[in-house]
C-alpha cells in the first residue's frame, strides 16, 4: 500500500529544495553586473587625427609612439580605452586647399560622431583644420587635446594664450628641426665640411621651418658651419638642378621634406624616386634633418623621433586623461632626436664610418629603402 502522506513530503520536500537552488542562483548572478559596469564607464574614448597617411613612416611612428606613450603609463588598448583613427593623407592624395577641407570636414563628423574624452593630431594641417576649428566651434564644450610635430608657432591660433599657459584645451609638442646637432653630427664625421646647402619641398610644414629657421637659425652657433643657402622647391625638375649646381659649391646637402615635389604635370613624385635620383646623382655627403631619412636612402639623418615624439605626447596625454589641465600644461619642443646612419648609401659613396660612430647610432639601415 502507497503511503501517499510520504510521497507528498517528499515531492515537496524537493520542490522546496529546487525553488532555494533558483532564488540562491538569482541573488548570485548579478554581483559581477556593477564590476563589468563600473570597467566600461571607466574606458577612455581617444581619438587620432594624422595629417599625412602611413605611407609617411614619421606618421607610422608617431602612431605607434603615442600607443607607447598610454601603455608606459598604464592605459592598454581595449582594457583602458577605445582608439579611433582618421589619416587625412594630405601629403600624397589630398594635397589641394579645397581636398584638406574636405578631408578636415571628414575628420571632424568622424570626430563628433565618436565623441572621444581627448583628442590627438599630429603636423600641422591637423592641428589647424580639425583641432583648432573644434575649438573655435564648440566653445562651450571643450574636448582636451595634445599636438605632436607642429612646426608653426601654435600661438598664431586664437585658442592658444602661450607656449607657457596655453589657457585653453590644446596643449603639446613642437617640432623643431635639430639644426645644432646635426650640423655638429656632420663636421664630426667630416671634419673638412665646412659648407651646407639646406634643400626642401615647398610644402607647408617644410615653408614653415624654413621661416623659423629665418628667425632664430642665423643667430644660432654652428661653428665652422656655413649655411651657404635654404632653398625650397615645388618642382622635383627644379631640385636636381640645384643639386648639381651646389656639386662644387658646399660640402654636404642637408634635406628637408621631398614628398611633395611635383613633377611637369602637376603630380607628387614618389619619395622613392627622389631617393633613387639622389643616390645616382649626387657625389656629397647628405644630412637629413628628420630622422627617418636614412631608412629611406639619406647617408646620414639627424633629427626628431618619431617614435620618441609620439610616446612623450602619449604620456602626456595619459596625464591629462587622469586629470592634469591641458590649459596649464607648457606646450615644448621635447628634443626627442635620433641620429641613423645608412650603410648601403655609404657604400656607394665610398665612405667608411668608424665602428664607434655606427655603434652608437639609433639605427643603421643595411638597404636603400628599407626597414
Amino acid at each position: 500500500m502507497i503511503d501517499l502522506r510520504s510521497n507528498f513530503r517528499i515531492k515537496l520536500g524537493f520542490a522546496l529544495a529546487l525553488v532555494a537552488m533558483v532564488i540562491a542562483v538569482a541573488c548570485e548572478a548579478p554581483k559581477s553586473e556593477p564590476e563589468d559596469a563600473g570597467a566600461v564607464d571607466e574606458t577612455h574614448r581617444i581619438f587620432v587625427v594624422h595629417s599625412y597617411s602611413t605611407a609617411f613612416p614619421w606618421t607610422a611612428d608617431l602612431h605607434e609612439g603615442i600607443i607607447n606613450g598610454l601603455s608606459e603609463s598604464g592605459l592598454n588598448p581595449d582594457r583602458d580605452y577605445q582608439l579611433q583613427t582618421f589619416y587625412m593623407d594630405t601629403r600624397i592624395n589630398f594635397t589641394t586647399p579645397e581636398q584638406i577641407q574636405e578631408r578636415a570636414a571628414e575628420a571632424l563628423e568622424a570626430l563628433q560622431d565618436f565623441a572621444p574624452d581627448i583628442l590627438f593630431v599630429t603636423d600641422d594641417i591637423a592641428i589647424e583644420h580639425v583641432a583648432v576649428r573644434y575649438a573655435e566651434q564648440n566653445p562651450s564644450d571643450p574636448l582636451s587635446t595634445v599636438f605632436a610635430g607642429v612646426n608653426v608657432d601654435p600661438t598664431v591660433y586664437a585658442p592658444i594664450s602661450s607656449l607657457d599657459v596655453p589657457g585653453g584645451s590644446i596643449t603639446g609638442a613642437l617640432e623643431r628641426i635639430p639644426y645644432e646637432e646635426a650640423f655638429a653630427t656632420a663636421q664630426r664625421l667630416f671634419p673638412d665640411a665646412t659648407r651646407v646647402v639646406i634643400i626642401g619641398d615647398a610644402g607647408s610644414a617644410t615653408q614653415s621651418a624654413r621661416a623659423a629657421f629665418m628667425l632664430g637659425g642665423q643667430s644660432a652657433d654652428y661653428g665652422p658651419i656655413e649655411v651657404v643657402d635654404f632653398l625650397l622647391f615645388e618642382e622635383f625638375e627644379q631640385r636636381k638642378s640645384a643639386v648639381a649646381e651646389f656639386q662644387d659649391k658646399a660640402d654636404f646637402i642637408a634635406i628637408l621634406n621631398f614628398h611633395q615635389l611635383r613633377d611637369a604635370g602637376g603630380a607628387i613624385v614618389a619619395p622613392s624616386e627622389v631617393v633613387d635620383w639622389m643616390v645616382a646623382n649626387n657625389d656629397l655627403p647628405e644630412i637629413g634633418l628628420l630622422a627617418d631619412w636614412a631608412r629611406d636612402g639619406i647617408l646620414v639623418a639627424v633629427g626628431n623621433s618619431g617614435l620618441k615624439t609620439g610616446a612623450y605626447v602619449g604620456a602626456l596625454g595619459a596625464d591629462i586623461l587622469d586629470g592634469a589641465d591641458p590649459a596649464t600644461t607648457p606646450i615644448v619642443d621635447p628634443k626627442q632626436t635620433d641620429v641613423n646612419f645608412n650603410l648601403a648609401r655609404a657604400r656607394s659613396l665610398g665612405i667608411e664610418f668608424a665602428a664607434d660612430e655606427v655603434d652608437a647610432a639609433d639605427m643603421a639601415f643595411e638597404a636603400i629603402g628599407g626597414r
